[in-house]
């Protein structure tokens, strides 16, 4: 049945996938490959189009590219083309990013639709010496409010009059008391990906976020923090939650990478936590959180050891249901394993949790203690190697999801009943094929640009509607107005 052979695809196919790439980079000259940040992987591009035989002479038949393609996502023109966007916070004629250089450092842009380009709107002091590192998350209140993160665990504040004043800046630095590793960073974790430690996988634990100009939150390491003002002073942050376990090992590290509001009562924040190697980085379990009105609660914990993790007393147990003919459905509890990097509400109490940036994930219901395993099918990324981390961000916009990860980006329904059987995300044929029952229906779309597959990250996904979406990443931010 299908579901049994796609439980087998995503265990038994990473050590070819890993052959693979080993093959990939073992040829007498060697590869060349630098880390990208905050969940990326490395690969090599294949040569564009313009850059197959610049030799030749020009022809005349050859296609004259448009800055669009024929899905509507348009490449907007960068002020360095070395910038690596890590977020983006759209409105409707505006939007915001914030990017990293290695030239530049951080960066905090603002594109304009009646400019139709971005510009620069930071003041450089993020950049100051001890700051500046690498970027976080980013949070808009509105188009005059700004708050955007780089390490070690600042917080930029920005605010002006209306759109056509400059920004002012303000910066904080997140009162952090957590554990100082001599070998590692508190704000940021790596891990080899591949034996051969061809590929260094990043995920960064800092970033803001909020449900108004008056209740926004911060976290970084192993912390969360909230702005807020006693007294009538000015606002200040305080930590507010902390996720660790004083009888853990020297060697485990504790992370919240991620954090997503649902409405002024609810906010969901994911990490992970585990031990870390000298050589291998990182190995951990998912962790997720949930904070209402009523305080902080632990949805999902576990305790690692031996590379499995165990739930913790009072956590949800995550399971998974498979249809055997003759037999019934049955639901058997299900080992995961991997850091959670991405989370979207879907109801109220519920949400999806993407863990180890994979294609696979937990849909989470706090009222029925569930965290089923489901899947994606019928979306393809566009390198042949498939190397993970292939999603990095999901984003919940009206009654859709949309999804952005190494050089796709799609949509889908939000259907909790089916999740909660299992069923998942995918084509018509796709449940056809597996014969039990409908999920959610993928929407697909292509980011392909100029005739050739878009083989660079893309870390964030955002939009106001779908009129208005951007998926920013690795020398790209992509705009897209058409439905």
């Amino acid at each position: 049945m299908r579901r049994r052979i796609l439980l087998a695809w995503s265990t038994a196919t990473l050590a070819a996938l890993a052959t693979l790439a080993a093959c990939a980079t073992s040829d007498g000259e060697g590869a060349s490959l630098d880390p990208v940040p905050d969940g990326g992987s490395t690969i090599v591009d294949d040569a564009s189009p313009e850059e197959v035989d610049a030799t030749s002479r020009p022809d005349a038949s050859a296609p004259v590219w448009s800055a669009c393609n024929d899905h509507g996502w348009c490449e907007t023109e960068l002020p360095d083309p070395k910038l690596t966007f890590i977020d983006v916070w759209p409105f409707v004629d505006r939007a915001f990013a914030v990017a990293e250089s290695d030239t530049l450092g951080t960066k905090v842009l603002e594109w304009t639709e009646a400019t139709q380009a971005w510009s620069y709107i930071d003041d450089n002091s993020q950049n100051a010496y001890g700051g500046g590192q690498y970027a976080g998350k980013m949070y808009a209140p509105s188009e005059n409010e700004l708050y955007f993160t780089t390490a070690p665990g600042i917080v930029y504040h920005g605010k002006r009059v209306d759109p056509s004043a400059a920004f002012t800046w303000e910066s904080a630095r997140l009162p952090y008391e957590g554990p100082a590793y001599a070998n590692r960073d508190p704000g940021r974790a790596w891990s080899v990906e591949v034996p051969n430690g061809t590929v260094t996988r990043y995920a960064t634990a800092l970033g803001v976020t909020g449900t108004s100009a008056d209740d926004v939150y911060a976290w970084y390491g192993n912390r969360i923090f909230r702005r807020t003002s006693e007294g009538g002073g000015p606002p200040t942050w305080g930590s507010e939650f902390v996720t660790e376990d004083p009888s853990s090992t020297a060697d485990e590290s504790f992370y919240i990478f991620n954090a997503s509001p649902a409405s002024s009562d609810e906010i969901w924040f994911v990490g992970g936590h585990g031990p870390t190697d000298a050589v291998e980085g990182y190995k951990g379990c998912p962790t997720l959180f949930r904070r209402t009105p009523s305080g902080y609660s632990v949805v999902l914990e576990f305790t690692y050891a031996s590379g499995s993790c165990a739930t913790k007393p009072g956590a949800i147990q995550p399971s998974v249901k498979l249809e055997i003919p003759g037999y019934g459905v049955f639901e058997i509890p299900w080992q995961t394993r991997g850091w959670a990097t991405a989370v979207a509400p879907v109801a109220p109490g519920a949400a999806l949790v993407i863990v180890g940036n994979a294609l696979e994930w937990y849909y989470v219901d706090t009222a029925s203690n569930v965290a089923r395993y489901n899947w994606v099918s019928g979306v393809r990324p566009p390198t042949g190697l498939l190397l993970p981390p292939l999603v990095h961000s999901v984003v919940r916009m009206d009654d859709r999801l949309w999804f952005s990860g190494h050089g796709i980006v799609f949509g889908s329904e939000i259907k909790p009943a089916a999740w909660n059987d299992g069923l998942g995300i995918g084509t018509p044929e796709s449940f056809a094929q597996a014969g039990t029952g409908y999920g959610a229906l993928v929407e697909k779309t292509s980011v392909a640009m100029k005739g050739r597959y878009l083989d660079e990250p893309l870390y964030q996904v955002r939009g106001t509607s779908a009129k208005n979406l951007w998926a920013v990443g690795n020398r790209y931010a992509l705009h897209k107005k058409t439905p």
